[in-house]
């Protein structure tokens, strides 16, 4: 993907600019309205406009669809071109199939023309599997589990699919836990930038939730296409101790969310509060 075309287009999207401005097109309100989920007006039309720029032979990748607000906005106006997303159904309290079937409603509604392909599971193991995609991926969106772990694994794991160069977007960016993986992974990491970072005013900003942040990817000659001995460490333990944590305490949300929400707050509470900067440092 062309990342550069992208980014030179995204202002005349906005007015009176990206960052404070609102979308050129109102029809992103009446999307949210319609669709449930989380992903603000502002990204349904950056997540478009990414989409929009994808070149033939590359795929969209989108991590943590939900009920499919943002992949919904993507596809609009793009039809001809392969989206895949991922979806283990866990987070939020879902119930499993109840919020698959909401999905793909919201899909038939709103991306009946589209190439949209459904992948259930642990991205994390997803990602990994031979043939899990028939193409490299020129636009990444992650809105999948917000922890440090799995944010360094969201660009970990991806980079061997990304085409040479490729366009990665993350949700929920302006918590610090985001941005200390993010600091963590470049360290390690080359070929990558952060381009843009649009940060959210306050928790739920109705323009950009809890922040957008763009990254490119251009990879460096040679470089191989596997996870290092490190990343694949992490990546195994993430699938079989960590998955089976999250998977008792989203079970036990239901159960007991009282309890539960308290640890959730402790844990996690400082690390996903915007303008606290210490989990950053």
């Amino acid at each position: 993907m062309k990342t550069s075309a992208f980014f030179e287009a995204l202002p005349a999207l906005f007015t009176p600019d990206v960052q404070s401005g609102d979308p050129v097109d109102g029809s992103w309100k009446g999307l949210a309205s319609q669709v449930a989920g989380y992903t603000a007006v502002n990204e349904l039309a950056v997540l478009n406009e990414a989409a929009r720029h994808l070149p033939e032979g590359e795929a969209y990748l989108e991590v943590g669809t939900f009920k499919g607000r943002s992949i919904c906005a993507a596809v609009r106006g793009n039809a001809g071109k392969k989206f895949v997303v991922m979806e283990n159904f866990m987070e939020f309290g879902m119930a499993g199939e109840m919020a698959r079937e909401e999905l793909m409603t919201n899909l038939a509604e709103h991306a009946s023309d589209a190439d949209v392909e459904l992948l259930e599971g642990d991205c994390f193991k997803l990602m990994v599997e031979p043939g899990a995609l028939d193409r490299p991926v020129g636009v990444y969106f992650y809105d999948g589990e917000h922890t440090l772990l799995s944010h360094y694994l969201a660009l970990a794991v991806v980079e061997p699919l990304l085409a040479n160069e490729a366009l990665v977007l993350i949700d929920d960016a302006s918590w610090p836990v985001v941005q200390k993986a993010h600091k963590l992974f470049l360290q390690r990491h080359k070929g990558w930038e952060i381009v843009e970072t649009w940060d959210a005013a306050h928790a739920d900003d109705p323009r950009w939730a809890n922040g957008l942040h763009a990254l490119t990817f251009r990879r460096v000659p040679g470089t191989a296409r596997k996870l290092s001995g490190t990343d694949e460490a992490l990546r195994r333990y993430q699938v079989t101790v960590q998955d089976r944590v999250n998977a008792v305490m989203w079970k036990a949300v239901g159960i007991v969310p009282g309890p539960i929400t308290a640890v959730a707050k402790v844990l996690l509470g400082r690390s996903r509060k915007i303008g606290d900067d210490d989990s950053a440092k």
